[in-house]
């Protein structure tokens, strides 16, 4: 076989900007997995591979790391033993070392079970605020709930509230221009937050600031798994019923979740706020619980989010529940989780059994009989869906945040929970998850046994899990 000169000239063209994007992708991206999979289609399909990396894959992620952790450094660390080698004893301190932070003492936490309980318990702070009012959302939509935020904060603004509003939210997919004219009209000071440099500048998909977060006047804070838009309450005919947890704190644990806030905040904005907010939270705080604010980000010198669940398993003695809409660990998150149910701990993973992304619905499949065959167990929550980010570790720790147990949230979110060491706190969470246990059905069959398709998509989807 021989080719011409055209020949010649046309490979050429496809090769060296293949090679090139290859070599950008080995250099740039996030984990080994994502690199290897855009190198792939790159050298295997040029012509597709190499625009789809320009327009979708490349990101400076060594450069965009470096400039979020400076601009962190500036907000500074929770205290003066943040780098201390943690307690052995202490159970809670291996969480305070992965946040930079300390452990915290007399903290109160309320559990705030759905919809209702969490907004009502939401915006009746923010109608009480004083002095300012801290906002953070993934997903805020233009419908009753997200009018009523909106409104509320525009209030409060004008009563002479100083509000902060962080929405990470995509371009022209997002809330409508008048919704956010309306607020920054009142003086709301809203922002979105930042990903590294690319080619769709604010397109985009990974390094996205998964937080929920309400702080008001340094004194009380809300942090959980719900957004806001009727779907989280229950109002959305697709999903019906929606299950999800949030939880109200206050104590000195309410300082750091706020200290998160003036991070992202500064990254976002360019605008220092932390000297501006109140520290009377830490001022006569009595409750029973210790707690500890754990902020994991892509940006972190370690793994934290992955961390975080290792820890979750390796601090269980007797039993470690975990409830999460999306199942897609990490391999040694997996390894960890593997490692505890053959220690003997009771574990269990509670996951929806109906979908609202199809992807890592069928991917989770594919993990399921490794932890299984462990010991550990799955139980599928049925009727509605289940999106609650919550952890149960024996009979004194509990984690309420926006942590899902899949790769994305481990490696690729901006992510939020609070780790709680409390008998009480414990057993609340223990009859929350009991009543959830009581609407599941326990997973008895293996992968082989699943019809054909789904034994199809499961081991097909999980090809995509490092992206999920």
């Amino acid at each position: 076989m021989s080719f011409g000169l055209e020949d010649l000239i046309v490979r050429a063209l496809a090769t060296v900007p293949a090679v090139a994007a290859a070599w950008l992708s080995l250099k740039t991206s996030r984990t080994p997995q994502g690199s290897a999979a855009w190198i792939v289609l790159i050298l295997a399909y040029p012509y597709v591979g190499v625009p789809a990396y320009a327009l979708f894959g490349y990101a400076n992620y060594s450069r965009f790391a470096q400039r979020r952790r400076a601009s962190d450094a500036q907000v500074g660390v929770d205290g003066p033993d943040a780098d201390r080698a943690p307690d052995p004893e202490d159970r809670l301190a291996i969480f305070a070392r992965l946040g930079g932070s300390q452990v915290t003492h007399g903290n109160a936490m309320t559990l705030l079970i759905d919809g209702q309980a969490t907004f009502d318990a939401i915006f009746d702070a923010i109608g009480r605020a004083e002095r300012y009012v801290l906002v953070q959302y993934y997903t805020i939509e233009d419908d009753a709930l997200g009018r009523r935020l909106r409104d509320l904060l525009i209030a409060r603004a004008r009563a002479g509230v100083e509000v902060w509003l962080l929405h990470d939210e995509l371009p022209l997919v997002g809330l409508p221009r008048s919704y956010w004219q309306a607020l920054r009209a009142a003086g709301v000071h809203t922002a979105r937050p930042k990903g590294p440099s690319r080619a769709l500048g604010p397109f985009q998909l990974n390094y996205r600031n998964h937080r929920k977060l309400v702080v008001v006047d340094g004194t009380e804070a809300f942090t959980g798994g719900l957004n806001c838009s009727e779907t989280y309450m229950g109002r959305n005919p697709r999903y019906g019923d929606w299950r999800d947890t949030f939880c109200r704190l206050t104590g000195p644990v309410v300082l750091q979740l706020q200290r998160g806030f003036a991070a992202d905040w500064s990254w976002a904005a360019g605008d220092a706020i932390l000297d501006r907010l109140d520290t009377r939270s830490a001022v006569g705080a009595n409750g029973p619980v210790r707690a500890v604010a754990l902020a994991p980000a892509p940006t972190d010198r370690v793994s934290t989010g992955n961390l975080y669940f290792i820890a979750l398993a390796t601090a269980a003695r007797e039993r470690l529940w975990i409830t999460t809409p999306y199942f897609v660990p990490d391999s040694d998150v997996l390894s960890a989780l593997q490692l505890a149910a053959l220690r003997g701990v009771d574990v269990r993973i509670l996951v929806p059994d109906r979908p609202d992304h199809r992807l890592p619905y069928w991917a989770a499949f594919s993990y399921f009989d490794e932890l299984r065959i462990a010991g550990g167990e799955i139980w599928r929550y049925e009727g509605a869906f289940m999106h609650q980010k919550v952890a149960l570790v024996d009979d004194d720790i509990c984690s309420v945040g926006s942590i899902n147990l899949d790769i994305r949230s481990g490696l690729l979110n901006f992510e939020l929970t609070v780790v709680m060491q409390d008998r009480a706190a414990a057993a609340w969470v223990e009859a929350m998850l009991n009543d959830d246990l009581a609407r599941c059905h326990k997973l008895d069959r293996w992968l082989p046994d699943q019809p054909v398709g789904l034994r199809v998509l499961a081991r097909t989807s999980r090809l995509l899990a490092p992206q999920m």
